[in-house]
């Protein structure tokens, strides 16, 4: 019995050095090549397993990737099954690509790591550096166009000629700019049809040129464009104004832009006071501002892309400024004072009438009264007389 188990073990027992041995160490994948396309950014990132393991079949093979610039510690890191990598690097500078193989046992979960694999690649970058071009600016405006601009390269001379080249992944060479901007005859930017634009894309552009001392050293650029959006400012603001505040009303930029994404700025001033402003992140086309004024109340709005469908944006220009007079509180206020201006004026009419009623009564009375007595002296000396007239009567 010990020796039938003897037997059945003693195979295993020599070949498990050789076993553990081989597990120890992995080799680095080989091969390994940095391809541009000529898409002004993306390059292609290949490699091939290593011979040790392209028959192996019991262990999980994966390879961690990491790159960056060569003078950046900011490096990305992947880890992959696959045997190629894609990805849009800034070809203003040299790039470093580094793979190694991880193998994963499956009989007790442990990882093994190779070598690193290292490849640094420099884009052909030629020309007189001081003559390349600087601040390249591009703004899409409403979503309906875009204007990229420049400002010439500090020793460039006055006949260079600047070239911009762009692609995205939608189309299949690179392209030419058939729009130039010019300021006096020279190209300072360049113009970009709505049928040009892609968003959520890698907008890839490279700018060069040549002049009478040799070629101009190329610029590359990479950007989304929707991080580049500057919408139309809002219009046909409505405000209305109430004791409490003033409620404002809008209408969002008309163009391409989906209201959704859009955020405001609303600036407001009273007479001899500074600007206020309050910014509304959310979906909106009204807002209310609890203030109360006295006095002349003005306001303006711009608007961007907000946070929800873009990296950053652009403010548009402000809105024309509307500004409002009449206020209720102060109407009602002078409603009150013009109620107690009529109550007086009542009030001093009425005794007015009374007054003269008062004094009619009084100038009736005192006519009456000097009537009756006149009345009253007549008849006594009426009598009198009567009484004298018999008296002669009787002596004759």
């Amino acid at each position: 019995m010990g020796l039938n188990i003897l037997a059945i073990l003693l195979p295993a027992l020599i070949l498990w050095p050789s076993r553990t041995s081989a597990a120890l160490t992995v080799d680095p994948p080989t091969d390994l090549q940095i391809i541009d396309p000529g898409h002004l950014g993306p390059l292609h990132i290949h490699w091939k397993a290593p011979l040790s393991l392209t028959s192996e079949k019991s262990c999980m093979v994966r390879y961690m990737l990491t790159y960056c610039d060569v003078d950046s510690t900011n490096c990305k890191r992947i880890i992959t099954r696959q045997l190629k990598h894609t990805d849009g690097f800034n070809l203003n500078k040299g790039v470093i690509v580094k793979v190694r193989t991880l193998v994963k046992e499956h009989c007790d979960g442990s990882e093994l790591k190779s070598d690193w694999m290292e490849m640094t690649y420099w884009p052909l970058i030629e020309g007189l550096a001081d003559s390349k071009i600087k601040n390249l600016q591009c703004i899409v405006y409403n979503l309906e166009y875009m204007d990229c601009l420049w400002k010439n390269g500090a020793s460039a001379p006055n006949d260079t000629d600047y070239r911009l080249y762009y692609w995205h992944e939608e189309l299949e060479q690179v392209m030419k700019c058939n729009n130039y901007i010019k300021n006096q005859g020279h190209k300072v930017g360049c113009h970009f049809s709505n049928d040009s634009l892609i968003e959520f894309s890698d907008f890839n552009i490279c700018i060069n040129g040549t002049s009478r001392l040799g070629p101009v050293m190329p610029t590359y650029y990479t950007f989304q464009l929707q991080d580049h959006v500057k919408p139309a400012a809002p219009y046909e603001i409505n405000m209305t104004a109430s004791k409490n505040g003033i409620y404002l009303e809008w209408k969002p930029p008309a163009g391409k832009i989906k209201p959704h994404c859009l955020e405001y700025e609303v600036n407001f001033s009273g007479k001899n006071t500074d600007w206020e402003s309050k910014v509304l992140p959310e979906e909106t086309t009204s807002t209310f501002l609890n203030i109360t004024v006295k006095t002349k109340f003005c306001v303006h709005l711009r608007a961007a892309v907000n946070m929800y469908c873009a990296d950053d944006s652009v403010w548009s220009e402000w809105s024309s400024t509307q500004c409002l007079r009449d206020y209720p509180a102060e109407e009602e206020h002078t409603i009150i004072k013009r109620n107690l201006f009529s109550e007086l004026i009542l009030l001093t009419a009425l005794a007015s009438i009374s007054l003269t009623l008062l004094v009619g009564v009084l100038a009736c009375w005192v006519r009456w009264k000097r009537s009756f007595s006149k009345k009253k002296v007549n008849m006594l000396l009426t009598e009198e007389t009567k009484s004298i007239n018999e008296r002669n009567c009787l002596n004759c």
